[in-house]
């Protein structure tokens, strides 16, 4: 069996001295090996003997391309004779990832070092030789872990879509089949009780179909599928729609619901269909936290620096702490009130979503006890975003 030498580093003919170079070689805290001008090996410091299974006097004499790979060994040789075409400049050094051969034959992936060294036996090379192949399983990992983690999230996204079609179908039944029993399309209802039983019906139902149309909405963002028909559309008369829709619910509370309209022209490029999800989402959420008697106002606005709709309120307000986050999934408003105000903590990141990919923005400002504004702003010209849409 061949013996490790006692010295680290050989000091006999074929090789050098650590005395001839500028650092002892055993002071490199990285795998090391020296060689001449030729190729030739003249020491190495343990640490790579370590490495590679070689003990330091075999190594001696021998050409340093012995430590790589056939297929290598002629790069190798090609980027030495490029450092010696070069000794005249200030030291260069070479970085690159390649593979090393141990002794034994198998290779390991390295961060090779490489830089020319006057000495006083002429010029000379030192390559370090840093393992990498904690790296590479670490990447690998890593790599891994992503990709199973976008598989989990295009799994669960498919299977929120497919579950919200699946439950969405049999609501449209009872909420069809409950206006038709509320209007006594077919005849009137024995009790008057009855009429507030499938009143409460379709209320729940309804309720129920807004929060899977949001799941089935933030499935197709997830899953990066939603798709939008941008098309030059008259806002004052989305917003007016809005208004005449979310009314009887502000009524119902005995808030106040004002809508505020600039004179002129308001097109602006927009999904209309989206547009109105998103403003009837504020709108729902600013009667969710304003106490009876509150007001609710919706705003349009147009400059120069381009198209304004806000949603204020007189409500219970944000904290703080919250607010930061408010955009984020399943963040909602912390007060007594989310007991009986329902939601998922889905539609504002829906609707923050869905004003990006029309091209505007949506910001939030609020104050606890005193009321929250919402303002989504769109530019005075926007390019049709990518997913058009």
């Amino acid at each position: 069996m061949e013996k490790d030498s006692e010295q680290p580093f050989a000091t006999s003919a074929s090789g050098i001295s650590q005395t001839d170079l500028p650092i002892p070689i055993d002071a490199v805290p990285d795998p090391l090996v020296v060689f001449d001008a030729e190729g030739i090996i003249r020491g190495a410091n343990r640490l790579l003997t370590q490495l590679l299974g070689y003990n330091d006097s075999a190594l001696i004499g021998q050409p340093v391309e012995t430590l790589y790979p056939d297929a290598d060994r002629a790069a190798h040789r090609s980027v030495r004779q490029t450092f010696l075409s070069r000794a005249s400049d200030p030291m260069p050094t070479m970085h690159r990832e390649v593979f090393a051969r141990r002794r034994n034959g198998t290779l390991i992936p390295i961060e090779l070092s490489m830089m020319l060294v006057p000495t006083a036996v002429g010029v000379m090379f030192t390559a370090s030789m840093r393992d990498s192949s904690r790296h590479v399983e670490i990447e690998k990992a890593l790599t891994e872990a992503a990709d199973e983690a976008d598989a989990a999230n295009v799994a669960k996204s498919r299977f929120l879509g497919t579950m919200s079609h699946e439950l969405r179908t049999p609501l449209n039944a009872i909420i069809g089949f409950s206006e038709m029993i509320q209007h006594e399309t077919l005849g009137p209802l024995p009790h008057e009780k009855y009429a507030d039983y499938v009143r409460t019906i379709g209320v729940s139902a309804r309720h129920l179909l807004d929060l899977i149309n949001e799941l089935i909405d933030l499935s197709l963002i997830e899953d990066n599928s939603l798709r939008l028909k941008l098309e030059p559309s008259d806002i004052k008369e989305i917003l007016e729609e809005c208004r005449s829709v979310i009314e009887p619910k502000a009524h119902s509370q005995s808030l106040k619901l004002r809508l505020l309209l600039p004179t002129g022209q308001t097109a602006y490029p927009v999904d209309p269909q989206r547009l109105r999800q998103v403003v009837l989402n504020l709108l729902s959420n600013a009667i969710k936290f304003t106490d009876t008697g509150g007001t609710i106002t919706l705003a349009l606005s147009k400059d120069a620096t381009g198209m304004k709709v806000q949603v204020s309120d007189t409500g219970t307000g944000i904290a703080p702490a919250v607010l930061e986050n408010i955009f984020e999934l399943y963040v909602r408003s912390e007060t007594d009130r989310n007991v009986t105000a329902g939601g998922l903590g889905i539609g504002l990141h829906v609707s923050k979503r869905l004003t990006e990919a029309m091209g505007g923005n949506i910001t939030i400002t609020s104050t606890l006890g005193e009321g929250t504004t919402v303002t989504l702003a769109f530019p005075p010209s926007t390019a049709i975003p990518a997913n058009e849409r």
